[in-house]
């Protein structure tokens, strides 16, 4: 029974590495979880950004706009393309009643 001390020591350390490791893989779990829930919100904003860049790509369309309007609007105007006015002209026009403005 030389040995049984170093048995014993030797057992008490394996324990405590096995525990050691239940609760380093437990945690790292917990992380990994959080982690896999922020790329999904990360994601999931990817694509509404995606989506707003295609609105608002079609929204600075003058002839989206144009379409939008005779959707909406059920009253045909014959000097639309008159109306459609850029900001650095805004100060210049004297009409009120703007229905489009072209950023471009």
């Amino acid at each position: 029974m030389k040995y049984s001390r170093h048995i014993v020591f030797f057992l008490f350390i394996n324990l405590l590495i096995v525990f050691v490791s239940i609760f380093f893989g437990n945690y790292t779990r917990k992380l990994e979880n959080t982690n896999n829930t922020i790329k999904m919100e990360i994601l999931k904003s990817q694509e509404q950004l995606k989506i707003n860049k295609i609105e608002y790509s079609f929204y600075n369309n003058p002839d989206y706009l144009k379409r939008l309007h005779n959707i909406y609007f059920s009253l045909e105007q014959e000097n639309l393309e008159s109306k459609i006015v850029s900001i650095k002209n805004i100060k210049d026009y004297k009409n009120n009643n703007l229905i489009l403005a072209d950023l471009k």
